[in-house]
């Protein structure tokens, strides 16, 4: 907690509390001595743990071109207080806020570098910064363990941004000798039997999953959502060509989407991108969606292209995270579909990514945009392993930033669904519990419990011998002699209702700061700054 007082109360704070040093830590300080009123009776509720002034300006500063003395800018009246009650930063801010004694009050916040890669034409995907991709890169760039599957037309297997980040993929794309795809088209390439070579013929699918994720701060090429992840390369449309424009695509068929679907859920995929999609509803694919959903994959789609209202499937599918497009301005794609079904939107104008035949390319789609929501898709996945798939897609909606047309629009609305994917925010909302605990030590008889194991609930503290401990959000600790880890302020309660509630018969009970012992390394200690703040909050909202 940051704390500035006005200059009368300042003068009453003991001398003793030293200037912070720019570099090394401060001792547990008291104010000891003061006389500040109403300031004394919030710290005493806090169980302050140590209180140091904060590290203040230089002796003049400049400000809109005159030199203010440091005084002016409570250089010696802001105070670091540090506490162990389990009240909130900025519940205690604005108590503090309040007294008259006080000129401002606010919580420490966490600020962190953001990573900006190395790769020479990183400065044009201006996508990821749209999305606040290098915050999102501070804290985590994927882990390896996370797999999306591009369900597409394949990827380029060679591609040296590509190929060190593939799984075993599949081509399901297996039309008869001499099919025509459509009046004025051809096949070409590889597009009869199925077999393990998923390689890509159009582009378009490598194109896809270099967004998602690729080889990044390598000095070399592109960066993408994702840099560790791996990807899954199912080819599921065969490369076809308009005899008259030569125009070349990617085309399939219902039931090689839904093939594809099916393997790469049952082989591990954990996020799916599908930037295909078509006009009319199909079961075979409407099952395959349904079936991956079921077995906890988070399944994203494009909207299309059309402009149109009209659903899109797979992207109109229940539970499909639907992705319309947006422009470097915020604005609507003015090819993107929207309607009731959209989720979420993503920069779909002039994105360049890798390509097939070991280039890069720019192109411009809702397939443009599905992939970016894959790829925080596989960000928030790769932060926190236990999430289920419902909670990423509530994690990417509700930490998106609004978008409307009209200052009136209520949002989610038809256009942008909940707005612009924020990778930031998607990964710091999705973080880990980490239990931020103390030891409670009695000094009393411990009574014995007779279940194996007991619920810590907010009250007096008290321990347990020799059983397992369950603490909140079911995070299980075990007991080491008397003390255990749960939430400041705990009773030690028996879940069976023949048990009574365990109790100290006294209440010589203390309390002291949690030691980093190997059970608090168990319960996310390794992650723990007890004096930094962050509630993970929109800033959007």
């Amino acid at each position: 907690m940051l704390v500035a007082l006005e200059s009368a109360a300042a003068e009453s704070v003991s001398a003793s509390i030293p200037n912070l040093p720019l570099r090394g830590a401060s001792g547990i300080m008291e104010l000891a001595g003061s006389a500040l009123g109403g300031l004394d009776t919030v710290l005493q509720g806090l169980d302050v743990l140590s209180v140091s002034r904060i590290h203040g300006p230089s002796p003049t500063a400049v400000e809109n071109g005159m030199a203010m003395a440091a005084a002016d800018l409570g250089q010696e009246s802001a105070l670091r207080i540090r506490y162990a009650a389990e009240e909130s930063p900025q519940a205690v801010a604005e108590r503090l806020a309040g007294l008259d004694e006080v000129r401002w009050a606010e919580p420490n916040r966490w600020r962190e570098a953001s990573v900006m890669p190395n790769d020479p034409q990183f400065g044009t995907q201006w996508g990821l910064t749209q999305i606040e991709c290098p915050g999102a890169w501070s804290i985590t760039t994927g882990d390896p363990s996370v797999v999306i599957a591009v369900i597409d037309t394949g990827v380029d297997l060679n591609h040296p941004e590509l190929a060190p980040l593939l799984v075993a993929g599949q081509d399901f794309v297996d039309f008869p000798p001499g099919s025509i795809p459509r009046p004025g088209w051809i096949f070409e390439g590889d597009f009869t039997g199925v077999d393990a070579i998923p390689q890509d013929e159009v582009g378009h699918g490598t194109h896809v999953a270099g967004t998602i994720c690729c080889l990044s701060d390598n000095a070399a090429g592109v960066a993408g959502v994702c840099w560790n992840a791996r990807l899954m390369p199912v080819r599921v449309l065969a490369r076809i060509r308009n005899t008259t424009t030569n125009q070349v695509t990617g085309s399939g068929s219902a039931a090689h989407i839904a093939a594809g679907i099916r393997w790469a859920t049952d082989n591990g995929a954990q996020v799916i991108n599908m930037s295909l999609g078509g006009y009319t509803d199909t079961i075979v694919e409407r099952e395959a969606v349904a079936y991956a959903i079921a077995h906890d994959v988070v399944v994203v789609a494009a909207m299309g292209n059309d402009g149109v209202a009209t659903p899109s499937y797979p992207a109109a599918y229940p539970d499909v995270i639907a992705v319309a497009a947006t422009d470097s301005a915020d604005h609507q794609a003015n090819f993107s579909n929207f309607g009731p079904h959209i989720d979420i939107s993503a920069p779909g104008v002039g994105v360049l990514s890798t390509y097939w035949d070991d280039t890069y390319a720019t192109l411009s789609g809702t397939s443009m945009a599905s992939p970016h929501v894959a790829g925080v898709a596989a960000l928030v996945r790769s932060r926190n392993h236990l999430l289920s798939a419902a909670q990423v897609g509530d994690i990417l909606r509700s930490t998106a930033k609004p978008l409307r047309k009209n200052p009136a629009d209520a949002v989610p609305n038809d256009d942008f669904g909940y707005g612009l994917v924020q990778a930031a925010a998607a990964v710091r909302k999705a973080a880990p519990l980490i239990v931020r605990s103390r030891v409670i030590l009695c000094r009393s008889e411990i009574i014995s419990c007779t279940s194996q194991l007991v619920r810590c609930q907010p009250s007096v503290g008290i321990v347990c011998p020799s059983v397992q401990v369950l603490c909140q959000r079911s995070i299980q600790l075990p007991c080491v002699s008397l003390k255990v880890l749960c939430q400041p302020s705990a009773v030690v309660r028996c879940p069976s209702v023949t048990c009574p509630s365990v109790r100290c018969p006294s209440l010589a009970c203390g309390e002291q700061p949690g030691d980093p012992s190997s059970a608090d390394a168990a319960a996310g200690w390794e992650n723990y700054d007890p004096y930094g703040y962050d509630p993970y909050s929109n800033p959007y909202q």
